[in-house]
C-alpha cells in the first residue's frame, strides 16, 4: 500500500465486536416493543429490563450470577431488577453448533458463526413479578420449557425455544452489515477530503485490510482513485466503492496498471472514477479540516 497520509479513525475496530446482551424477538414481543431501525442495536434499547442485562458478562467473569436451577438442559441466569424478571444465557460452543444459519450462500456460514460467537449473550425471556408473588416468573418459565421425555430431554425440560431464532440471527447480521456500511462511508469521506486538501494518497488501516484514496485533476476533469489491499470478498469491495458520495458505483473502472500515485502490488486492486466539482465540494463540506469552522 502506498504510504500517503494516514486517516486516524477511532471507530475502526474488529467488525465482529461483542454486541452486549441482546434481547430476542420473543423478549421484544413480551415487552410490546417493535424492532427499531438497524442503526439502533437491540442491546442498546433503553426499555427495562434490557439495560440491567448489560452487566451480565462482567458479573459472570466475577462469578456473581445466580442460576435458574429448575431449567437444567442448559445454563440460564436470573435477571432481577425492580419488578422485572428475566432469563439470560451465554451460548456455549455446542449451542453455536446447533444454531441454524440463516445466511446465504453457504460460504457465508463461517462468517455467521464467527459473528454469533462474538455475540454469545442473550436475554431469552422477560416478565414482571406480580404483587404478592415470589418467583412466579421462573415457575411459569419452567412450564413454558416443559417437554415430553426423550433421551435428549431426560429432565423433560427443553429451553431451546428461548434461544435466538432465525429472526434474531438475521437481525444481528443486518445490524452488522449496516454498521460496516456506515464505517466505510465515514472512512471514504474522510480519506477523500484529506486527499482533496493535500493532493496525496490518504490511507486507512482496518484490522484485516487497508485502503487508500487519492483525488487528482487531469486537465479539465477531476477523478478519484481507490486502492484496496487484503479485500478478497467482492461484496465488501462493492460496499466500499459505493460509499463515496457523488460517485455512482457503476462509474468505477479497474486500473490494472495503476493510476496517479497508486500502483497495485500483490493482493491489491486499483479503481478510478470521475468526480464532479460539486461532489468534491460536498465531500469537503462533510469533513471540515481542523482549521475550518465546524
Amino acid at each position: 500500500m502506498h504510504r500517503g497520509l494516514s486517516v486516524p479513525v477511532s471507530t475502526i475496530t474488529r467488525m465482529t465486536g461483542t454486541q452486549g446482551v441482546r434481547p430476542t424477538k420473543r423478549c421484544l414481543d413480551d415487552l410490546g416493543i417493535s424492532p427499531p431501525a438497524l442503526d439502533e442495536p437491540l442491546h442498546r434499547l433503553e426499555a427495562d429490563p434490557i439495560p440491567a442485562a448489560q452487566s451480565f458478562p462482567e458479573v459472570y467473569d466475577a462469578g456473581g450470577l445466580s442460576r435458574i436451577v429448575s431449567i437444567k438442559d442448559r445454563v440460564w441466569f436470573k435477571l432481577k431488577t425492580g419488578r422485572w424478571r428475566g432469563a439470560v444465557t451465554r451460548l456455549t460452543d455446542r449451542d453455536l453448533a446447533e444454531q441454524p444459519c440463516s445466511c446465504e450462500p453457504r460460504a457465508d456460514s463461517q462468517a455467521h458463526l464467527t459473528l454469533l460467537a462474538a455475540n454469545r449473550w442473550w436475554l431469552g425471556a422477560v416478565g414482571r413479578r406480580e404483587d404478592g408473588s415470589g418467583d412466579d416468573f421462573y415457575a411459569n418459565l419452567v412450564t413454558i420449557c416443559t417437554s415430553t421425555w426423550s433421551p435428549a430431554t431426560p429432565d423433560r425440560i427443553d429451553s431451546r425455544r428461548l434461544l435466538p431464532q432465525t429472526w434474531d440471527h438475521r437481525r444481528l447480521q443486518a445490524e452488522q452489515t449496516f454498521a460496516q456500511v456506515r464505517i466505510f462511508e465515514n472512512v471514504m469521506v474522510e480519506a477523500a477530503a484529506r486527499s482533496l486538501r493535500c493532493g496525496k494518497v490518504a490511507t486507512a488501516q482496518f484490522s484485516r485490510f487497508s485502503m487508500g484514496v487519492v483525488i487528482r485533476a487531469d486537465g479539465p476533469e477531476q477523478f478519484v482513485a481507490f486502492i484496496a489491499e487484503g479485500v478478497y470478498d467482492p461484496k465488501v469491495l462493492a460496499v466500499m466503492m459505493a460509499s463515496l458520495p457523488g460517485v455512482d458505483p457503476g462509474d468505477w473502472a479497474p486500473e490494472p496498471g495503476g493510476i496517479a500515485d497508486l500502483q497495485p502490488g500483490l493482493g491489491q486492486v486499483v479503481w478510478s472514477a470521475p468526480l464532479s466539482t460539486e461532489a468534491a465540494a460536498h465531500i469537503l463540506a462533510m469533513t471540515p479540516s481542523a482549521d475550518e469552522d465546524v
